[in-house]
């Protein structure tokens, strides 16, 4: 015949999943396998509570007026007040509870108060006019104020006992004078933990002041660390400021030989136009000089030079045949009585005979 506990984890918790949270809770005493398990489908339940009353309320919340005054006459404002009124013991109950259930010391121990919370939450949810607050919710304040009261009172000191034996067990890093911190555990006939020590309160004291000392130690140490930390801050945040003026520098520079590129590529344009135009007159200078080496061209200069002097000559003989017939035609005029007339002819007689008149030199042609 199988035994219950033979069977899985996996299946035990199925099984019992089908239970209420208050019998989870009693079948805890069973055994150390059934108290593990259930330990872990309370706490997942008052998960899954907490997650259900968030989703119930926000799909209330959703459907009410966002004026306080519409939401008074509203007909889900009852349903808001239980909502709000279980958050409120929430809240309560996981200040109690859940530190403890964090550091894996105890779980969440009223299963009785889950299962009050998920029926408020399921009536809410079915009814459109669900009874008042004070009325539906005093079973749940009941019985989780009991609930507190006696964690409070009969659990919580031993929890705490409890981390106060756990403190003192790692306390086996710090060397103690002339021993060594020993701790054993035994069962009592009331099933109640007792501590004892094999050292006197001397040494525990003793103990304790070291472990203050490193502590005080290690607190300046992080002061230290922080204050390190603050100047390596600051001076990321210039090394940041710098980083941006050398960008903004950067990005001046790269303007700027752009710039410099754009001139350059048009000087060089022009220094090409150039070249071009040097080698345009040195090609011309190259050819007038092959012209003037060759020996008709300096004939010709010659006989150009000769015509020139013959175009001269024959001007200078124009000249001469003009200036004799002007001659001529003064000396064949009439003659004339008047004094001036006289004067004037005997002027030019003695001018064209080569001889002075009136202290002028004569001039020859």
């Amino acid at each position: 015949m199988l035994n219950i506990i033979d069977l899985p984890d996996i299946v035990l918790e199925t099984v019992l999943s089908n239970l209420t949270y208050d019998e989870i809770s009693r079948y805890r005493i069973v055994c150390k396998q059934f108290d593990r398990i259930c330990k872990k489908l309370l706490n997942r339940g008052f998960n899954l509570m907490e997650k259900y009353h968030a989703q119930c309320l926000r799909a209330v919340k959703s459907q009410l007026p966002r004026r306080e005054s519409e939401r008074r006459s509203h007909p889900l404002a009852r349903h808001c007040d239980i909502l709000t009124a279980i958050e409120t013991r929430i809240s309560m109950l996981s200040m109690t509870f859940i530190k403890y259930v964090d550091l894996n010391l105890c779980c969440f121990i009223p299963g009785k108060v889950i299962d009050e919370i998920f029926r408020v939450l399921r009536l809410i949810r079915d009814s459109k006019t669900p009874p008042r607050a004070h009325e539906i919710l005093q079973e749940l304040r009941d019985i989780s104020s009991m609930a507190m009261e006696h964690f409070d009172e009969k659990i919580l000191p031993d929890l705490k006992h409890s981390i106060c034996t756990s403190v003192v067990s790692n306390v086996g890093s710090y060397e103690l004078p002339g021993g060594s911190l020993m701790i054993s555990h035994h069962t009592a006939s009331s099933n109640n933990t007792t501590l004892s020590h094999s050292y006197s309160t001397e040494k525990l004291n003793q103990t304790f002041k070291k472990i203050y000392s490193r502590t005080k130690r290690n607190k300046i140490s992080v002061t230290f660390v922080k204050f390190e930390i603050t100047k390596m801050k600051l001076r990321m945040r210039k090394q940041m400021i710098q980083m941006r003026v050398q960008n903004l520098k950067l990005q001046k520079q790269a303007k700027k030989i752009h710039d410099q590129d754009t001139q350059l590529a048009e000087m060089r344009k022009h220094l090409e136009e150039w070249e071009q135009k040097m080698g345009d007159l040195t090609a011309e200078l190259s050819r007038a000089r092959e012209e003037t080496q060759k020996p008709d061209s300096i004939d010709t200069c010659k006989r150009k030079h000769i015509d020139i002097i013959n175009q001269r000559d024959s001007d200078s003989l124009q000249t001469k045949e003009l200036e004799a017939k002007k001659r001529k035609l003064i000396v064949e005029r009439k003659p004339s009585n008047d004094a001036k007339d006289v004067k004037f002819k005997k002027f030019i007689s003695d001018l064209l005979a080569g001889n002075t008149v009136e202290g002028y030199p004569s001039t020859s042609h």
